[in-house]
C-alpha cells in the first residue's frame, strides 16, 4: 500500500472584509465568519493542486501500464487454449500464472474446468507487472488424467486484453492543518466545492498597507476580471448571488453537481471531540478532473477547491453563529502545508515456501536496507528483518535469530515525525499494508511527499495470536533538500 501527497501551487484567501484585498502570499487561509464595526464578515479560501501533478501520481501508480489488477473472472473476455483436452471437470485450487513476457508475477487462483473449456478464473491474488497483449499462462494444472490413466500436465492461456484490467483502489484527501480554530458551535462545519472559474493567486497579505490589489479577491477572480456576478448559465454551478448580500456579491463560484452523478462535493463537522485539522475525501472530485484533462467524459476542469463555511451562517449578524477556521497555506513557515493526499493499493503478498510468517508477537523487527539520510525524490523501498524474540526450541546447527520471518498478512506501518511526535502517514488497513515477496516483507515511502529536513520515524502494528501489537524500534530516516 502507499500514500503519495502533492502540495498546492496556489492559494488565497478572500475577504468580505475588503473586497479589493488579495492574500495570495499569506501564511494563513481562513474559512470563517465575525463581527467587524457591527457589520457581518465573512472569508473563504481558495487552493489548487497542479493537473499535471495529479495526471502523473495517477499514471504512475493507480491506472498506468503495468500496474492496473486483473480482474479475470467469470465473464471471461479472451479466448481460452487447453493443453490437453483430457481434463477433469472440477476447480482447481491456487494454480499459478506466468506471463509469456516473463514480467507479470504472483498471480495466482482457482480455474474451473467444464468440459475441457475453462469455465472461471477467480484469482485469489492479482499479481502485478500485467499488460494488455501479455498471455497469461497457467503451469500446474496437474491433476488431470489421460486416456490410459497416467497423470499428465495440462496447460491453460488467455490472451489479457484491456477489459481483463480495473483500476487500483485508490481515494483522495484534502487535508489542511488547523493554526486557529474557535468558537466551534454543535453544527459547525466546512463546505468543499470545486472552483467553477480560473483565477489568480496574487502577492498580496492580509494587513498589507497599502492593501495588494493584484490576484483574486472577493471581487475579482483575476485582476480587472470579476467573478461571476450572479447570472449561472452553466449548469451546477453557483456562487454568492443572493440580493441580501449587497456589495458583497462575489467571494468565488463553484460547482454544485457533475453530469456523472458523482458526489464532487465534500464536507466536513468540527466538534469538541474531533480533530481541528481538515481531512474530506475528494476522490470523485479528483477522478472528474483527471477524466476531463485526459478526455475520458469528465465534465469539470481543475480550478481547484473552495472551501467555506455553510451558506445558513455566513454573513449573518450573531456572534453566537461566528466561527474561526484559521489553517496553515502553501507559503507558511511551518512544517503543516496543506496537502492532496493520493492513496492507492499496492499490495502484494507473493510469498516464498521457505519462510515461514512470525508466530508470536515478542519479536525483534527492523529494517535491513534503511540507508538513513533521503532526498525528496526517492521512493525507498524498506525491506523488514522480523524474528520471534523467543524461537521454538528445535534442533538446528544455527541460530534461530539468522532466519528472516514474514510479518502477518494485515501487517501495517505508521509514519511520524520523530520531533512532534505527530502521525505524518496513520495506520491505514487499506491503504499502509505491508507487502512480502519472496525476499522479505516491505513496503514503500514516497518521500516527496514529506517535509525536507526532518526524521521521521517508522511503526510497524500487526495482530498475532489475538495480540495487536505495535513496534516502535527506532527505524528512522531524515529527508533532505536536493
Amino acid at each position: 500500500m502507499a500514500i503519495y501527497k502533492l502540495f498546492p501551487e496556489k492559494d488565497a484567501t478572500l475577504y468580505t472584509q475588503n473586497t479589493n484585498m488579495n492574500t495570495g502570499l499569506d501564511e494563513i487561509l481562513e474559512a470563517s465568519t465575525y463581527l467587524l464595526d457591527d457589520s457581518a464578515q465573512t472569508s473563504r479560501y481558495l487552493i489548487k493542486f497542479s493537473q499535471d501533478e495529479i495526471n502523473s501520481a495517477f499514471t504512475s501508480y493507480i491506472s498506468g501500464s503495468r500496474i492496473s489488477y486483473l480482474i479475470v473472472g467469470n465473464a471471461l473476455a479472451s479466448p481460452i487454449t487447453i493443453n490437453p483436452t483430457d481434463l477433469v471437470d472440477r476447480t482447481y485450487l491456487n494454480v499459478p500464472f506466468t506471463s509469456s513476457t516473463g514480467t507479470g508475477v504472483g498471480a495466482f487462483g482457482d480455474i474451473t474446468i467444464s468440459g475441457n473449456t475453462i469455465s472461471s478464473i477467480i484469482l485469489t491474488n492479482r499479481g502485478k507487472n500485467y499488460k494488455a497483449g501479455d498471455i497469461l499462462l497457467t503451469t500446474n494444472l496437474s491433476q488431470s488424467f489421460s486416456t490410459n490413466g497416467r497423470v499428465s500436465q495440462t496447460t491453460g492461456s488467455i490472451t489479457l486484453s484491456s477489459v481483463d484490467f480495473k483500476k487500483r483502489k485508490w481515494g483522495a484527501d484534502l487535508k489542511n492543518y488547523a493554526a486557529v480554530v474557535t468558537n466551534l458551535n454543535s453544527t459547525s462545519y466546512l463546505k468543499v466545492y470545486p472552483v467553477s472559474q480560473s483565477w489568480d493567486m496574487g502577492t498580496g497579505k492580509f494587513g498589507d498597507s497599502p492593501v495588494t490589489q493584484d490576484g483574486c479577491n472577493w471581487g475579482e477572480r483575476k485582476t480587472g476580471i470579476n467573478w461571476n456576478d450572479g447570472t449561472f448559465n452553466t449548469i451546477r454551478t453557483t456562487g454568492s448571488y443572493s440580493q441580501n448580500q449587497g456589495t458583497t456579491t462575489g467571494g468565488g463560484t463553484w460547482y454544485t453537481g457533475s453530469s456523472t452523478a458523482k458526489a464532487i462535493t465534500s464536507s466536513q463537522t468540527f466538534t469538541y471531540a474531533d480533530s481541528i485539522d481538515l481531512d474530506v475525501d475528494v476522490t470523485f472530485a479528483v477522478d472528474v478532473w483527471f477524466s476531463q484533462s485526459e478526455g475520458l467524459g469528465g465534465d469539470i476542469p481543475n480550478e481547484g477547491f473552495i472551501i467555506k463555511q455553510t451558506s445558513s451562517v455566513e454573513l449573518i449578524p450573531s456572534q453566537s453563529e461566528a466561527s474561526t477556521f484559521k489553517f496553515y497555506s502553501v507559503d507558511t513557515n511551518t512544517i503543516y502545508p496543506p496537502t492532496l493526499e493520493i492513496k492507492f493499493d499496492d499490495f502484494f503478498y507473493g510469498t516464498s515456501s521457505q519462510m515461514q510468517t512470525l508466530y508470536q508477537p515478542e519479536a525483534f523487527i527492523s529494517s535491513y536496507n534503511n540507508d538513513g539520510v533521503y532526498y525528496p525524490q526517492s521512493v525507498q523501498r524498506f525491506r523488514i528483518a522480523a524474528v520471534p524474540q523467543y524461537p521454538k526450541k528445535i534442533f538446528q546447527t544455527a541460530s534461530g535469530y539468522l532466519t528472516n520471518y514474514y510479518l502477518p498478512k494485515q501487517a501495517q506501518y505508521a509514519i511520524k515525525d520523530s520531533e512532534t511526535n505527530e502521525y505524518v502517514i496513520n495506520f491505514d488497513s487499506e491503504y499502509t499494508k505491508v507487502s512480502a515477496d519472496t525476499t522479505s516483507s516491505y513496503f514503500d515511502i514516497y518521500m516527496g511527499g514529506l517535509e525536507p529536513e526532518r526524521y521521521y520515524t517508522v511503526l510497524l502494528k500487526t495482530k498475532i495470536n489475538g495480540t495487536t501489537k505495535v513496534f516502535d524500534e527506532d527505524i528512522m530516516f531524515k529527508v533532505i533538500n536536493g
